[in-house]
């Protein structure tokens, strides 16, 4: 396989992962933010999201839980993904999936599907119907805050588009390249990939009113899960993810967002946070603000 095609594609071409037969190898857009060598979590919960989709079914079933736990960071380098039917009933079936590289796995997944049943219902339980936040204007947005170093990550691979001029962490993203190579996006791995963001659109608005730096912040945190929950498959390319987030002293935090799409909510994303202070950055980061504050 052609390295230079592997990491970068061709004719412009942009994807996180080629497929290699059983595996799959990852471009320098899968780079995550904690240390060097390893995967965003958003690629790995997309992977994991691919593959409680590509079991088969009896019936037309619907993805209605899905979490994620991400016991460490995979590395920047070929990867795979197992996935069973763990039980199956006449409506509802759960769904165990694993994410692996050389043998050794770095994040679960458990997922319950729904049998897929056309009914009349009220759009909501309490009698209000909630409407989606303003769509995106193309016009305007914002980017993740970039690292001084300009590598290809993650953060390339969106279009985000805070609302209400990000008086609250409100922000509609758009997936701008493929999963897999070849492959259409479906509407799940869109919500998977886009929901790792969640804990992060609180910093982002801190950071856009305050004018701070990434480095700026009284403490770090990161997200070692996510849980989502779908009433509905969105529709559409643009996912808007309204968040609120907690933190405490005792070195945790929560977050909680709920989803839309231009129809109106489809579902939640929770997050457990782990939250240290900056000293406990790794150590890449601090090279970074070494670099940042050298000009």
């Amino acid at each position: 396989m052609n390295d230079e095609r592997v990491l970068f594609g061709t004719n412009d071409e942009r994807f996180l992962f080629e497929r290699d037969g059983d595996t799959f190898v990852p471009t320098p857009l899968c780079r995550g933010p904690w240390y060097p060598g390893t995967q965003h979590g958003s690629p790995m919960l997309g992977l994991l999201a691919r593959a409680v989709e590509a079991l088969p079914s009896a019936v037309p079933m619907q993805v209605s839980r899905l979490t994620v736990d991400l016991m460490r960071a995979a590395p920047l380098g070929p990867v795979e993904t197992r996935a069973e039917v763990k039980r199956t009933g006449k409506s509802v079936e759960f769904v165990e999936a694993s994410l692996l590289a050389e043998g050794v796995e770095y994040a679960t997944a458990r997922a319950m599907r729904f049998r897929i049943t056309e009914m009349s219902v009220p759009h909501t339980i309490d009698g209000e119907r909630v409407q989606p936040p303003p769509l995106p204007d193309d016009d305007g947005g914002m980017g993740w805050p970039r690292s001084p170093n300009r590598e290809p990550a993650m953060h390339d691979c969106f279009s985000i588009r805070p609302v209400r001029g990000f008086e609250t962490p409100t922000c509609w993203f758009r997936l701008d390249v493929p999963l897999v190579r070849g492959e259409a996006l479906s509407p799940l791995v869109r919500v998977a990939i886009a929901s790792d963001f969640t804990y992060s659109l609180p910093i982002m608005r801190a950071l856009r009113h305050e004018g701070l730096s990434l480095f700026d912040r009284p403490y770090i945190a990161i997200n070692p899960d996510t849980t989502i929950n779908l009433h509905r498959p969105p529709r559409g390319e643009w996912l808007c993810i309204d968040t609120r987030a907690n933190v405490d002293e005792v070195g945790a935090g929560t977050a909680g967002a709920r989803l839309y799409d231009d129809l109106g909510p489809v579902g939640f994303v929770t997050q457990s946070l782990l939250v240290r202070g900056p000293e406990a950055a790794p150590e890449s980061w601090k090279e970074l603000r070494r670099e940042e504050l050298d000009g």
